[in-house]
């Protein structure tokens, strides 16, 4: 019986709901952690007898501090990181998007203080969208960041595979009606035990999805990356997260990447959703290796699968929210968190 068997099917009385609607939904029913965690916050409190506000943000708080205790145990997570569906390398992405989840029903409470069954109904109902929300989010950084290419021949590099980059691809492929020329990059020979055939795969989908729509694309090997900066135009890439110091956390390889970029005088562009923007001291207390890797800029000592990248390497982030300098992340993540609701 694997790792993962073991998570799905080890269910005791003491279990708490919230962590067996999250294994359901993300051991048996394959969602992405981050979705898979937003329904099993609204399963909870949907099933709870609340009859209050004082009373669904208490349960709220539980559910959320039991998914949160879950998942710091150390075979939780490589369980969890390790599943064969999983494009993630942290965990982290549960975390924000309950944050999210969390802050969005305080928005809501501050508009319904007086009407308990409008602010129960709108949460639940904007849990149950989330993964249509996600599709918009897609589709509205692909629209931003289109500006990127003009009239011309493109030519870019990208690092591993990214349903950012891969949305805004495809659009500006059919409505621009431009050529472009993608270098694909990916740990795959880096001498990295982490690049795992689940990573081949996401890979190898990425660069058939574009060529399906007539977009070029050449492999790459990473150590030769350095003899390509003469041709391209700029480097634009996923990531795992956004830190509020304005660094991103994403696949091992990247330092290297963005240290050229600086080198060549290349831009440096990160597509992400706003779910993946993650306030550091929430996890300050949370994983303090974590927490020192990614305040310190240290070296890469503890064979991580992710790198952690400073602010100033990169230009410009690109999101479903707009589009904003390193400088102005912790600004944009606050009014995420603070300002009403429309």
């Amino acid at each position: 019986m694997t790792d993962c068997e073991n998570s799905k099917n080890d269910d005791s009385p003491e279990e708490h709901e919230v962590v067996r609607s999250f294994k359901k939904h993300y051991f048996e029913d394959k969602d992405p952690m981050h979705i898979a965690a937003i329904k099993s916050l609204e399963s909870s409190l949907k099933s709870s007898n609340t009859k209050t506000n004082f009373e669904y943000f208490m349960k709220l708080n539980e559910a959320k501090s039991q998914l949160n205790n879950y998942i710091k145990n150390e075979n939780v997570k490589n369980q969890i990181i390790l599943t064969p569906h999983s494009k993630r390398m942290t965990i982290y992405t549960i975390v924000t998007a309950c944050d999210i989840y969390h802050h969005f029903a305080v928005k809501k409470y501050t508009h319904n203080e007086n009407n308990f069954d409008d602010l129960k109904s709108i949460s639940s109902k904007c849990a149950s969208e989330f993964p249509k929300t996600l599709q918009n989010s897609l589709d509205m950084i692909a629209k931003n960041s289109c500006t990127l290419f003009g009239s011309g021949k493109t030519k870019i590099l990208t690092y591993s595979s990214s349903d950012c980059v891969k949305a805004l691809l495809l659009n500006v492929a059919k409505n621009k009606k431009i050529k472009i020329c993608v270098y694909f990059t990916c740990p795959e020979n880096c001498n990295n035990n982490n690049y795992l055939e689940k990573d081949k795969f996401f890979d190898n989908k990425f660069i058939n999805d574009l060529k399906n729509e007539n977009i070029d694309v050449i492999k790459i090997n990473i150590q030769e990356i350095q003899n390509i900066f003469e041709i391209i135009d700029f480097v634009i890439i996923g990531t795992e997260l956004v830190i509020d110091n304005g660094g991103i956390i994403t696949k091992k390889g990247i330092k290297l990447i963005s240290e050229l970029c600086l080198l060549n005088k290349k831009e440096l562009f990160v597509l992400c959703e706003a779910y993946k923007f993650l306030k550091i001291k929430t996890i300050q207390n949370y994983d303090e290796h974590f927490y020192y890797y990614c305040t310190k800029n240290i070296a890469n000592k503890n064979n991580f699968l992710y790198e952690f990248v400073p602010h100033n390497f990169i230009t410009l982030f690109y999101t479903d929210i707009g589009i904003f300098p390193p400088s102005t992340i912790s600004f944009e993540l606050n009014k995420l968190y603070i300002n009403d609701i429309n």
